[in-house]
């Protein structure tokens, strides 16, 4: 009997990492490889909500973005960036 409560309870925690952890890796490997995969003249937000253009990539993973629209240069890690902005602003 407490063989099958045993083997209940381990079925049930495998289950709740299958659907909790597996998604959340998934998510994290693929906003990895778009930080990986930035390149000049991209349009990203940061997790700040700053959106920009980047303008520089250097070498230490750092990188350059202009802010719109006060054109102002800043230097954040790639890890700070959400995501492109896909947004179609002529403006900017």
């Amino acid at each position: 009997m407490d063989y099958i409560n045993f083997g209940i309870t381990f079925l049930l925690i495998l289950i709740i990492f299958a659907f909790a952890y597996l998604p959340k890796r998934k998510e994290d490997k693929k906003l990895k490889q778009m930080q990986d995969n930035l390149k000049e003249g991209d349009r990203v937000i940061t997790y700040s909500g700053l959106s920009g253009k980047i303008t520089q990539i250097e070498e230490s993973g750092r990188v350059i973005v202009l802010l719109y629209p006060s054109n102002i240069e800043i230097g954040i890690e790639k890890w700070a960036i959400a995501g492109i902005d896909e947004r179609n602003d002529e403006n900017s």
